[in-house]
């Protein structure tokens, strides 16, 4: 069985992928278009020649038929030629169609002058508990090929990142404010590379190099974002209504409140660390190193520490344990959650 590897480990194959066969799965879209991307430039570079050599079946009209021709027709002017089988949903397909994709992915080796890659969108497949626990499906499929998945970079992974695209446009932004745009316009990157696009020409229209956190605010459409996220800024923002109409959402998705108590316990232990750091003299950068959290949160968990006391933080934390042991005893509804919501 081959082992899942990462987007990073991909991108080192991309050289040698004629003659494999590869999953695309994970939650980041716009990271398996990338690598999609930079796997045709490499595999088929003669444009002119995309027709014969970059062949595309979507899962609606795919069949084991179609793509074992596509599989036996030579490449074209070329060494190499990639098969995207595209939009794949497993989780509509009977255990027999899964055998028959193997069988068909298992003649590669005949026909070895082909890179074939199979995307399927978040949702689409059992991931089970990947990389160390994937699921059945998973298994088998790895039988064949190499899954690779993409996950969703942190949040210190995106600021670098958006600082990286902001200099592609023309523009510098520290990364404060690199920062500062992750946590208002959230975590997609599609959404942050439109964002920082728009951000670039407003500061070039207006005759500057740097974006700031103020053009960030003025121009950057904030996230609504109907998940742990928002109920996590609303908290820390001290913004009860916001909070609460975070949970609405929350409790019509169906998230657990165990979840969501898990999610607000999580706001406390890095407000606790950062307490102890900070009255213990380190800094802002040390305290971030430290809890290996990016140094623009450690600053808005600092500034809610500032209308908290030590005593109503120790009581809000009293309050976090009686409703942790409610939910765990009692299995009960969202009350307790509003509850303790209100009382912070």
């Amino acid at each position: 069985m081959n082992a899942i590897i990462t987007n990073e480990e991909y991108r080192r194959k991309i050289g040698q992928a004629a003659g494999r066969a590869f999953l695309f799965f994970g939650p980041e879209d716009y990271l398996k278009l990338a690598a999609l991307r930079d796997t045709r430039a490499a595999l088929c570079p003669d444009e002119a020649m995309a027709f014969f050599n970059d062949v595309t079946i979507d899962f609606i009209n795919y069949t084991p038929e179609k793509l074992l021709d596509a599989m036996t027709a030579p490449p074209m002017m070329s060494d190499a030629k990639l098969i995207v089988l595209r939009d794949f949903d497993f989780t509509s397909m009977r255990s027999s169609e899964i055998d028959a994709l193997l069988e068909t992915l298992s003649r590669l080796d005949e026909f070895d002058y082909n890179c074939i890659i199979l995307y399927t969108a978040e949702g689409m497949i059992d991931e089970g508990a990947s990389p160390k626990r994937p699921s059945a499906i998973l298994k088998r499929l790895a039988e064949v090929l190499t899954p690779v998945q993409f996950l969703s970079p942190s949040d210190a992974r995106l600021a670098r990142w958006a600082g990286k695209h902001f200099q592609h446009h023309g523009v510098t932004a520290p990364p404060e404010v690199c920062a500062a745009l992750v946590d208002h316009a959230g975590k997609s990157m599609f959404i942050l590379a439109n964002e920082i696009e728009k951000l670039s020409a407003y500061v070039l229209e207006h005759g500057r190099r740097e974006v700031t956190v103020g053009d960030i605010r003025q121009v950057a459409v904030p996230v609504v974002l109907p998940d742990a996220f928002a109920l996590s800024n609303a908290i820390l923002a001290g913004d009860g209504k916001a909070a609460l109409a975070a949970l609405a959402v929350m409790k019509f998705q169906r998230v657990e409140p165990t979840v969501i108590l898990g999610e607000i316990a999580r706001i406390f232990s890095d407000m606790q660390g950062v307490r102890v750091l900070l009255d213990a003299g380190k800094s802002t950068k040390e305290a971030a190193t430290v809890l290996k959290i990016h140094e623009f949160r450690v600053t808005l968990l600092a500034k809610s520490l500032s209308h908290t006391t030590p005593r109503r933080f120790a009581k809000l934390a009293e309050l976090l344990a009686a409703t942790d042991m409610q939910l765990k005893s009692t299995y009960a509804d969202y009350g307790p959650i509003e509850r303790l919501i209100a009382a912070l």
